[in-house]
């Protein structure tokens, strides 16, 4: 009999395999950095979470903002929770807090600060 395809055998094969080894109850992970950087003039913001520490959790938001005028707004630490919220006049505000709405409120509040209209985004927490 002809198979299309290796992919069946591979996967059964793959399959057998794992299934004869033992895994590790747990896998060990520092993630507790976050930050969250912003670029008034396209406002486009990225947040990004459960990074091993704080300058990567910098890097990783300002690699992945697009514009040239991203900078970090926000930065929290292991056991908090950090959001961003917008209004469409460019005005932004950071929040963070110990938990998601904490964060979002605290964002919320910095946003109306500098005008109407905020949305705000939902809030990722570290561990």
């Amino acid at each position: 009999m002809k198979l299309r395809s290796g992919k069946p055998l591979v996967l059964m094969a793959i399959s057998s395999f794992v299934g004869g080894c033992a895994l590790p109850a747990k896998i060990e992970t520092t993630v507790g950095y976050g930050a969250a950087a912003y670029a008034p003039s396209t406002q486009d913001w990225r947040l990004r979470w459960k990074a091993a520490d704080s300058q990567r959790a910098r890097q990783h938001a300002l690699a992945d903002c697009a514009a040239a005028d991203c900078r970090v707004v926000l930065e929290f630490g292991p056991g908090e929770c950090g959001t961003l919220a917008l209004n469409p006049q460019g005005g932004v505000g950071a929040g963070r807090g110990a938990t998601p709405a904490a964060a979002e409120t605290a964002a919320l509040d910095e946003c109306r600060r500098v005008g109407a209209g905020c949305r705000v985004a939902q809030a990722e927490c570290n561990e």
